[in-house]
């Protein structure tokens, strides 16, 4: 096959170039398959760029990641991803001889520093002498709301960086956790070092890191710790470090919003959103408690203090209806003894299936998963005593319904046991697998003499036409 002509490899080159990580591995992949000469260029190019991209993330490695939005939606320093393979192609010009030492870097020392470090210094000078160059027009980009702006400037500022960054990303995971005295004064002689580079050494540092923490409130440890008295708020406030604490407690108002907008209909939908956000503010709330001391009256202090407010008040909302959702599914209706004397039964004619119940399912599914978040809220107790009380009502509502069953006393007693199943089922997402597993047990003993003693011939029962409900 012939090979490809000057236009077509131009062509072909910029699509390669253009694919994200994604698309150009299944490219390495599929291209070598093809067989013939065009296929092998095709493959080379692959090869080629692929080849490339590793250098540049092994140049650029600290400051990858901030080419990338955030999963968590917490406002942070992002730049856009155009700009990252615009700035190295303009970086590596001239420096070709270099970049093989790039290749198969292992550690944080050798010779490849010096080479990435001296690509990282022409990417600042192309930054701050040629950013239209680069820069997307217009030169900004819209930011989320607390985060600093992504302009060409506060881009070389982090590229004067990469060398100090490129040896504090591997001790991140200390900072993180429970570092001693000496680790704790490397941090502070980092951000001392970061200042002498910039006055926003130390902020856009942060930044860098903060990059490479999928768990945003875990953070407040490493913010906590950049100065002996920044675990303060009245220091912590009135310095640069400060903003990262704005930005959490910015996405925990947002999370409350949504928090409200979700439970606003309570009508079954999805529960799955709220629990996480719920989970995420309880986490950030929790963290600040221990990383800070925050003063009541404070705008932190009040903000913290409403946020919990709010969100108490919401659980407390949705256990109410997921009670009145449970009642509702599996209700009870008022049954003549003799003359007027009458007592509260199951209702074993109600609906088996449909909207009733798999709303009351999700509600307690998320009651369930809201456990660490309660504590955190205030609202535990409300929990536990929600839990307690639908144990007793389902157990009940289940011996109660098994009891009919066995009497003879229901019409359609595959249905009633369907609703047992529901009933079994209700206890196991409320956690209160003992009476699950005994209203499963004898829901199973129930079905067994059904079929072993048919309609007419000593059980008063119908036969079984459905699906055991020990298997609900």
């Amino acid at each position: 096959m012939s090979s490809l002509s000057a236009a077509h490899r131009a062509a072909l080159q910029a699509v390669v170039q253009a694919a994200p990580d994604a698309v150009l591995a299944q490219l390495g992949v599929a291209a070598p398959a093809l067989g013939g000469g065009k296929a092998a260029e095709l493959a080379s190019l692959v090869a080629e760029e692929v080849r490339d991209r590793a250098r540049r993330d092994m140049a650029f490695g600290p400051l990858v990641p901030l080419f990338q939005a955030r999963t968590d939606g917490i406002p942070a320093l992002v730049f856009p991803h155009a700009v990252l393979t615009r700035v190295w192609r303009e970086a590596r010009a001239g420096e070709e001889a270099f970049l093989a030492l790039l290749d198969g870097a292992v550690s944080v020392d050798g010779e490849w520093t010096l080479a990435a470090d001296r690509l990282c210094a022409r990417a600042a000078a192309v930054l701050r002498d040629r950013p239209e160059d680069v820069w997307p027009r217009p030169a900004s980009v819209d930011q989320a709301r607390g985060a600093p702006a992504a302009t060409p400037a506060e881009l070389a500022g982090c590229f004067d960086l990469v060398a100090l960054a490129r040896t504090a990303v591997p001790r991140l995971p200390v900072w993180l956790e429970r570092p001693d005295d000496n680790q704790a004064a490397g941090l502070r002689l980092l951000i001392q070092d970061c200042l002498a580079i910039s006055p926003d050494g130390g902020r856009r540092m942060i930044d860098i890191l903060f990059a490479h923490v999928a768990d945003a409130e875990r953070m407040l440890r490493v913010v906590t710790r950049t100065s002996r008295l920044a675990d303060a708020e009245s220091i912590l406030s009135h310095s640069e470090m400060g903003v990262f604490v704005e930005r959490l407690l910015a996405s925990v108002q947002t999370r409350v919003r949504r928090i409200a907008a979700g439970l606003s209909p309570r009508d079954g939908a999805d529960m799955t959103p709220v629990v996480e956000d719920a989970a995420w503010c309880a986490g950030v709330l929790a963290e600040m408690d221990m990383c800070l001391q925050v003063r009541p009256d404070s705008p932190w202090g009040k903000a913290a203090r409403m946020a919990r407010v709010e969100v108490a008040g919401q659980l407390s909302g949705l256990m109410k209806s997921t009670s009145a959702a449970v009642h509702a599914a599996l209700p009870m209706k008022r049954q003549v003894l003799a003359g007027r004397m009458t007592r509260l039964c199951p209702w074993l004619e109600a609906p088996a299936k449909g909207e009733p119940i798999e709303a009351a399912a999700a509600l307690l599914s998320a009651v369930a998963g809201l456990r660490g978040a309660a504590v955190t809220f205030g609202c535990e107790a409300d929990r536990m005593a929600l839990k307690t009380e639908l144990t007793d009502y389902l157990s009940t509502w289940a011996n109660e319904a098994l009891d009919s069953i066995a009497d003879g006393d229901v019409a359609d007693s595959d249905t009633a046991l369907r609703l047992v199943g529901t009933a079994a089922r209700f206890l196991t997402l409320i956690e209160a697998l003992e009476a699950a597993r005994a209203v499963r047990r004898r829901a199973a003993a129930a079905e067994a003499a059904r079929a072993m003693y048919p309609k007419g011939d000593g059980f008063t029962g119908s036969g079984v036409t459905g699906a055991s409900p020990a298997a609900a």
